[in-house]
């Protein structure tokens, strides 16, 4: 009697009506709990990660020089986009509609910070390579000739 009368003293603080509903509602727990033991997983490797990176790149120079900072720049500008593409993917695949992309963005400024990298260079920079991809693409075609009036016609 002591058992039963603390069973429904349980499921009525849980808001279940029956049985059926405490067992959905263990079983979203453990899906919780999953998700947080992954997540906590994936932290501590990462943590460990960006030890080891942060090490490594103590180690290198602080500033590369110029002509190198472009040159990494625009390797990063064409890889960014691509990565975090499959990012997005892995982490929708992941948590599926407890996917936020708040903490994505956070993460990602937090990263651009760790890199020592300027969002409004990166921004800038991504803008010229840009112009200069339309201004190839301008030269490389063939110059038009505008329509005269008089040489058209009737």
């Amino acid at each position: 009697e002591e058992l039963k009368s603390r069973k429904e003293q349980l499921i009525f603080q849980a808001e279940c009506s029956t049985n059926k509903d405490m067992t959905n509602l263990s079983k979203k727990y453990d899906q919780m709990n999953k998700n947080l033991d992954i997540l906590y997983s994936q932290d501590t490797s990462l943590k460990k990660q960006l030890e080891k990176d942060a090490a490594a790149f103590r180690e290198e120079k602080f500033r590369p020089e110029p002509e190198q900072y472009t040159e990494l720049l625009d390797t990063r500008i064409q890889i960014r986009p691509d990565f975090r593409d499959k990012l997005i993917e892995q982490l929708k695949g992941t948590f599926g509609k407890y996917y936020d992309y708040h903490r994505r963005d956070i993460a990602a400024n937090e990263v651009d910070y760790l890199n020592v990298e300027d969002p409004d260079v990166f921004s800038h920079r991504a803008w010229e390579l840009e112009y200069q991809r339309k201004q190839e693409i301008r030269r490389n075609q063939p110059a038009r000739t505008k329509k005269r009036s008089y040489d058209m016609e009737l």
